[in-house]
């Protein structure tokens, strides 16, 4: 009987102090992601993450020029990379708060668009 009770005690000491285990802190606040699209001599987009902590990762997409529909297929590309990228982020808690697009503008022959999705978590 002692050995039963005294096996029960440590058990629930051991089940105790777990729920006191301190645990590894997710990262928390606000993100945001970034897909950039610049046409001029050469095209090129990117898709920048910005962590809560201000730390940024970059992808670069393939983009190349030529026909308007061509170009069209390629910001198509951009958008289901970026979608992509999003999606991942809320299968892991976090949730989209805003977005901010800006339309193509024109600087002289450079052409250039983006997106600014924010991420709250």
């Amino acid at each position: 009987m002692k050995k039963v009770f005294l096996s029960t005690a440590l058990a629930l000491a051991v089940a105790g102090s777990w729920a006191f285990h301190s645990k590894t802190a997710e990262p928390s606040g606000n993100m945001m992601v970034i897909s950039n699209v610049s046409i001029a001599f050469d095209a090129q987009a990117t898709i920048i993450t910005v962590g809560p902590d201000g730390s940024q990762k970059e992808k670069s997409i393939d983009f190349s020029k030529g026909s308007a529909k061509k170009v069209a297929a390629n910001i198509t590309e951009v958008h289901k990379a970026t979608l992509a990228i999003i999606n991942e982020y809320t299968r892991n808690g976090w949730h989209l708060v805003s977005v901010a697009p800006s339309g193509l503008m024109g600087a002289g022959t450079t052409f250039f668009t983006q997106n600014v999705y924010v991420l709250s978590k």
